[in-house]
């Protein structure tokens, strides 16, 4: 599978991975990284499906077991051991898999508006139909007009606020190819998603959980996640929804230094 990645800063610091949400790119995660490059190796890989790494079979199968796997070559090509690894949304989900398969190579995980999945099987399917519909939509209208749709569900309704950021985001997304984004919501749908709340008991390693005030869903989620988790901070960052990052963008990043100043090596000259 293609290995398509941004990086910045110098190799020999502290490694950190950000994972991109649906519609996203690792060119996602720039402004963030430029605050973190004096200290950190920034490696910011775009998932499989999305901005330029589409050079693989659309026909392979796509599940998280197969992101994770996909995640553990690109670093072991890079090459980089244990990281600090940061996900959003899908690449918060790709993330925490990772982290539970590969505990070993984590020194701190960073979940932005993220899910161990749907217990629930009849809810499951019920994600998956919707999912699935939104799929029909991509290949039969278009992408700009499904992320027009996309960003106006309420979970992003704050964004509304911030027109520039939005805008920026929404026109990135349409650059997006449609047959790989249907397949992408489709199999990598909350609703074929196996569960991992069993698995939060395990993580030894430093947990730091960011949701928004605004996305009331993904709040009472994570607040149940850090209940299972020992090493865990969870902070609700407020006048902000779903995407956090970009509506909060300095405070998300003053949270995520602080954090990650427990497990950083010093700068190497």
């Amino acid at each position: 599978m293609a290995q398509s990645f941004i990086s910045l800063g110098n190799p020999k610091n502290p490694p950190l991975v950000l994972l991109h949400g649906f519609l996203g790119s690792g060119k996602s995660w720039l402004n963030i990284a430029h605050s973190f490059s004096e200290n950190y190796f920034c490696i910011m890989p775009d998932l499989p499906g999305h901005g330029d790494n589409t050079q693989i079979d659309i026909t392979a199968p796509l599940n998280f077991d197969i992101l994770t796997e996909w995640l553990s070559h690109l670093l072991d090509q890079i090459p980089v051991s244990e990281i600090h690894l940061v996900g959003y949304s899908l690449g918060g989900r790709t993330a925490l898999y990772f982290a539970c398969r590969y505990p070993k190579r984590i020194l701190t995980l960073t979940l932005e508006s993220a899910s161990p999945g749907i217990v629930d099987k009849s809810e499951r399917a019920r994600r998956l139909a919707e999912d699935t519909a939104r799929t029909e939509s991509i290949m039969k209208d278009g992408m700009s007009a499904f992320v027009e749709k996309w960003y106006r569900m309420p979970l992003f309704a704050s964004l509304s606020t911030h027109p520039q950021k939005i805008s920026a985001i929404k026109e990135s997304a349409k650059s997006n190819r449609p047959d790989w984004m249907a397949k992408v919501i489709r199999e990598l749908s909350p609703g074929t998603q196996q569960p991992l709340w069993n698995s939060l008991s395990t993580l030894s390693f430093p947990v730091l959980l960011i949701t928004g005030e605004k996305d009331e869903k993904y709040a009472h989620v994570v607040r149940k996640m850090a209940e299972h988790i020992s090493n865990c901070s969870h902070v609700i960052v407020q006048e902000a929804g779903h995407n956090v990052h970009a509506e909060q963008t300095k405070e998300y990043i003053s949270l995520v230094q602080k954090f990650l100043q427990i497990k950083s090596s010093p700068l190497v000259e």
